[in-house]
């Protein structure tokens, strides 16, 4: 028996007896887990929704992310490209193509094609700029934090809702008539397959 509900009996049988009964205090409800901190926006990008299957695009991202710009005290050393001041950079990601490349692990080219395709998502900015002394074209990226919250999944769980794998119309992920299975296998020979039949396999 709880000690609750041993007090609770004591005080009905003094009730009986006629006898004063204490007052006991109301224990104070007990409080509520502090509400968790606000998720940061490095978080927030590992828990879109876009780009399900697509590591390479994600990790893009989230390199354009970790590489952005921060604000500190002290610009006076502080490297800035042709046509920007240090405070100017500031938000946006200005790593070379080669190096976004190198960390994705992929070619230049191809990451180059990942670039736009990200710009025309809604996903990044990106603004160019030429160097004056080389006369070669580069580039500076800004992670859009809007399409991040936008993405966010409505639930984030073992049971949370997945995107499909293929788009829609693909033919990947389906099986072809002629594809070889337990019931089409060109080189069984006709005894092998007669038992099988009558096995009902």
């Amino acid at each position: 028996m709880s000690r609750q509900s041993d007090t609770s009996l004591k005080r009905m049988a003094a009730a009986e007896r006629g006898e004063e009964i204490e007052e006991i205090d109301t224990p104070e409800p007990k409080k509520k887990h502090p509400t968790k901190k606000a998720k940061s926006l490095t978080i927030k990008l590992q828990e879109i929704s876009a780009y399900e299957y697509n590591p390479s695009m994600r990790y893009l991202l989230m390199i354009i992310h970790l590489g952005t710009r921060r604000e500190k005290d002290n610009y006076d050393n502080t490297w800035a490209p042709t046509g920007w001041t240090a405070e100017e950079m500031v938000g946006w990601c200005d790593f070379a193509q080669w190096k976004i490349a190198g960390r994705l692990g992929l070619t230049t080219d191809h990451t180059g094609r990942m670039l736009r395709q990200a710009e025309e998502d809604g996903w990044i900015e990106i603004e160019q700029w030429r160097d004056p002394d080389t006369g070669k074209w580069h580039a500076r990226y800004r992670l859009i934090p809007e399409m991040v919250e936008a993405n966010q999944r409505p639930e984030w769980s073992p049971k949370m809702k997945r995107g499909e794998r293929y788009a829609e119309g693909s033919r990947k992920g389906k099986t072809n008539a002629g594809s070889f299975s337990k019931s089409n296998q060109p080189k069984i020979s006709a005894l092998q397959k007669a038992i099988r039949e009558e096995d009902g396999e």
